[in-house]
C-alpha cells in the first residue's frame, strides 16, 4: 500500500500499489495529494497552513479545514413501506424467480435503479428520484440542506401521494436516509437497512422474503396520485400535511389517542379555510336565519373566542358542511375534549369516523368531488380479550409466592 497525504485537510489516503491517485481521472480523489506523510503528533494536534499544530496554538479564529471536493449528488431518501417494486410501461418488470431469491443470484442493481420523476416545485429546478424498490430521493441542495428540511419535504411528497391513494406513513428523523445518486443512474444508501440490503445482495434469507410477492404499484399511478394530492395540498394554505400524515400513520398502526390528536388539529386547521375562504367571503348570499344566528350574543361571543362548535354551527346552517359531517364532527369534538381534559381514550371507531369526515372536509376545501384517498382501506379491529381454553396459572401463582417470601 501507499499512503498520501491532503495538503489541504492533513488527511492520509491509502492506495494499492499498482494505482497511482495523481494521475488517475477520479473526481472522488482530492487533486491536493502529496506524496509526503506527517503523521499527527497527537490527539490534540490540528492541520494548518500544511502542517500539525497543536491546538491551543491554533489562531482564536481557527476553523477546521474541509476538503474542497464537492459532495456529488447527496440526497435525503425515504422508503415506501410496505416494501413494493415500481413497475413501468416497457413491458418487463423486476420479477425475480424463487430460485434466485432463495440462492441469492437475482440482480440486486435493478431495484436501485431510478425508474422515475416527481417534481419538487418552489426554486429547486431539480426533481425528486424513483428507484424500483420504492425509494424516493431527493437532493440536499438550497433549502433542502438540513435533515429537517428533508424530512419536511419528503413528509409533503408522501402526504401528497397519501392524498393521491397510495399507503404511505409518516417519516421521522431515526428513518431517514443519507445517500447520493450513484453511477448517474441508481440511488445508492450509506446508512445500513433492508433496501440496501437487497440491492447489493446482502440479506439473510428471511429478509429476501419481501421479493416473492411483492406490493406493486405502476409509476404513472404513483405519479398521477401525486399530482393529485399535491393540487389538495396547494389549494388550502391552512393544510398541514406532516399532522395529516402522522395522523393517517397512528391510525393505520392503531395508536387512536395519537390518531385522533394529530386529525383533529387538521379539522381545526381546515375549518379556519372555510370560515374564512367561502363562509365569510359568501356571508351575503345566506339567508336571514344564518346572519341571526350568527348575531346572536353567545354565538358571536364564542365565534370572538376562535371556539370551533360555534363556526361549524354556521357552516352547517349555510350548507358548506353536510348535517351527517356536522353530527359526526360534534361527536368527535365530544371525544377530543375527553381525552383532552379526562384522559379518556377514544373509541377506535369515533377515530375511524373522524378520517372520513376529514376527507369530506377536504373535498369541500379543495372542491375535490372525490379524493382518491377514499380507496384506502383503514382495518376496524376491536381490542377483544384474548380467547384461550383452560387457562391455568398455577406456575406464575407459585413463583409470585415464592418471591413475596
Amino acid at each position: 500500500m501507499k499512503h498520501y497525504q491532503d495538503s489541504e485537510t492533513g488527511q492520509i489516503y491509502a492506495f494499492e500499489d499498482d494505482y497511482d491517485p495523481l494521475t488517475a481521472d477520479n473526481r472522488n480523489i482530492p487533486k491536493t495529494l502529496t506524496t509526503t506523510v506527517k503523521e499527527k503528533p497527537s490527539d490534540s494536534s490540528v492541520w494548518y497552513q500544511g502542517d500539525w499544530i497543536e491546538q491551543a496554538e491554533a489562531p482564536p479564529d481557527y476553523v477546521v479545514p474541509i476538503s474542497s471536493i464537492p459532495s456529488y449528488n447527496h440526497a435525503w431518501m425515504a422508503h415506501l413501506t410496505p416494501y413494493l417494486i415500481i413497475d413501468i410501461d416497457t413491458g418487463n418488470p423486476v420479477n425475480f424467480s424463487l430460485d434466485e431469491i432463495n440462492n441469492n443470484s437475482y440482480d440486486g442493481s435493478q431495484l436501485a435503479k431510478v425508474v422515475g420523476l416527481l417534481p419538487l416545485g418552489g426554486d429547486i429546478k431539480m426533481n425528486a428520484l424513483i428507484s424500483c424498490d420504492g425509494t424516493i430521493a431527493i437532493p440536499a441542495y438550497k433549502d433542502l440542506t438540513s435533515r429537517y428540511q428533508g424530512i419536511a419535504k419528503l413528509n409533503e411528497i408522501l402526504c401528497s401521494l397519501l392524498l393521491g391513494g397510495i399507503h404511505t406513513e409518516a417519516l421521522r428523523l431515526n428513518d431517514l436516509t443519507v445517500g447520493c445518486l450513484h453511477e448517474k443512474s441508481q440511488l445508492f444508501s450509506y446508512i445500513p437497512n433492508l433496501h440496501s440490503s437487497l440491492r447489493l445482495n446482502w440479506a439473510s434469507l428471511s429478509d429476501r422474503s419481501v421479493l416473492i410477492h411483492p406490493r406493486r404499484i405502476n409509476l404513472q399511478f404513483l405519479q398521477d396520485a401525486f399530482s393529485e394530492g399535491n393540487e389538495v395540498i396547494k389549494k388550502i394554505p391552512e393544510f398541514s400535511s406532516l399532522l395529516f400524515l402522522n395522523g393517517y400513520t397512528s391510525l393505520f398502526h392503531h395508536k387512536n389517542f395519537d390518531a385522533l390528536t394529530y386529525l383533529w388539529i387538521v379539522v381545526e386547521q381546515l375549518t379556519v379555510y372555510l370560515w374564512e375562504n367561502i363562509y365569510l367571503n359568501n356571508i351575503n348570499s345566506y339567508s336571514r336565519w344564518v346572519r341571526k344566528y350568527q348575531s346572536f350574543p353567545k354565538i358571536k361571543s364564542c365565534i370572538e373566542k376562535d371556539q370551533i362548535f360555534a363556526k361549524h354551527n354556521l357552516l352547517r346552517l349555510a350548507r358548506i358542511i353536510t348535517k351527517k359531517c356536522h353530527g359526526e364532527l360534534s361527536h368527535i369534538r365530544i371525544a377530543r375534549n375527553n381525552l383532552i381534559h379526562r384522559g379518556i381514550l377514544p373509541n377506535r371507531k369515533v377515530v375511524i369516523n373522524l378520517w372520513s369526515v376529514l376527507l369530506e372536509l377536504i373535498e369541500i376545501a379543495s372542491r375535490k368531488e372525490r379524493l382518491w384517498a377514499r380507496n384506502l382501506t383503514i382495518q376496524n379491529i376491536e381490542d377483544e380479550p384474548v380467547q384461550l381454553a383452560n387457562k391455568d396459572f398455577s406456575d406464575w401463582t407459585e413463583l409470585s409466592n415464592f418471591l413475596e417470601k
